[in-house]
């Protein structure tokens, strides 16, 4: 007998409700006219806005708050959704007790609020924890998220989801929020000079999220759109080089291994390349991006979600056309 399948049958699952978003990740919120218009143009209308970083001070042994954001464009800023971010070092939580845990959390809640409320979005309805976290911190980690949870009221708080923390989610855990972000970026290790794109690489995407379809978080999607230039020295790891140009094709270096060796000291970029060392550079390219939203977009499960790029910066923006950015927000439809 015969089967008939039209079109519908290879996907009966209704169409996704997509918001669409961009991460500002600098200290001081002061957007270019092209990003605002770029941002604009894409109907872009929730921000993730970083408002501060929580990290280690060796010489006090304590947390404390760094990189506070400063608003210079209220007027534009205030036009969007702002979901407020604030970035945990993982060091903060190693040799934390329950009560040390418990009074970080208040001093997160307490400046999150003060700043938002000083630049105008107090009654922001979503705090995004941002913290890499591990097997050996995930206790510390959790019980500060159920804390700040608690002191937030009716406001969800989000975490973001690395890769890693996706695969073994036996020994990472599931963190104790209302949702969560995948940043399906930074999937492979940088310090490793064999590594071909430690951003992002559609291949390695595949082994980490083999068990995303059983997330039992509701997730939203982060994507890269940034680059870097990873240095070795004698094969260790030496640093990366952000917004640096392309490797002049030049008497200067020659092609070794996924990278480039200096064969004399250059200066690039207004960075001092050293003779020897080897340069990768690494970008979020289109059809790669392209590739990961699409595969993404048959394993997450809610209906609804937010497409995060990583981030709204000319430079990054630059390197892509509109339409690029148009089909890479809707490969996750």
């Amino acid at each position: 007998m015969l089967l008939l399948c039209f079109p519908a049958c290879k996907n009966d699952r209704p169409p996704r409700k997509t918001a669409r978003a961009f991460y500002y990740w600098k200290s001081v919120f002061a957007p270019t006219a092209f990003e605002k218009r770029r941002a604009d143009s894409l109907g872009i209308m929730t921000l993730y806005l970083k408002l501060f970083d929580v990290v280690w001070n060796k010489t006090t042994r304590a947390a404390e708050p760094a990189a506070k954001l400063l608003v210079r464009d209220t007027a534009w800023l205030l036009q969007k959704n702002i979901v407020p971010v604030v970035f945990i070092t993982n060091e903060c939580l190693y040799g934390q007790d329950s009560a040390q845990t418990q009074l970080l959390a208040m001093r997160i809640a307490r400046l999150a609020n003060k700043l938002a409320a000083q630049n105008g979005f107090g009654e922001y309805r979503q705090l995004q924890i941002d913290c890499d976290w591990s097997a050996t911190t995930r206790e510390r980690y959790f019980q500060l998220l159920r804390a700040i949870k608690a002191m937030n009221g009716n406001r969800a708080i989000t975490a973001t989801i690395r890769l890693h923390q996706v695969k073994y989610q036996g020994s990472s855990g599931i963190p104790p929020v209302d949702r969560g972000l995948l940043m399906c970026y930074n999937m492979g290790d940088l310090q490793q000079e064999h590594t071909r794109n430690s951003i992002i690489d559609a291949g390695e995407f595949q082994r980490y999220v083999r068990r995303l379809s059983t997330y039992p978080l509701p997730l939203d999607a982060g994507l890269p759109l940034f680059s870097w230039t990873v240095v070795f020295d004698q094969g260790r790891y030496a640093g990366l080089i952000r917004n640096m140009p392309a490797i002049p094709g030049s008497n200067a270096f020659e092609p070794s291994g996924t990278g480039y060796r200096a064969l004399k000291d250059t200066l690039l970029g207004g960075r001092q390349v050293k003779r020897g060392q080897v340069l990768r550079p690494e970008n979020s390219d289109f059809s790669t991006v392209m590739a990961v939203g699409r595969s993404l977009s048959g394993k997450i499960r809610n209906q609804e979600l937010t497409v995060a790029l990583y981030h709204l910066d000319s430079l990054t923006l630059n390197k892509y056309s509109f339409y690029e950015l148009e089909d890479i927000f809707s490969s996750l439809h």
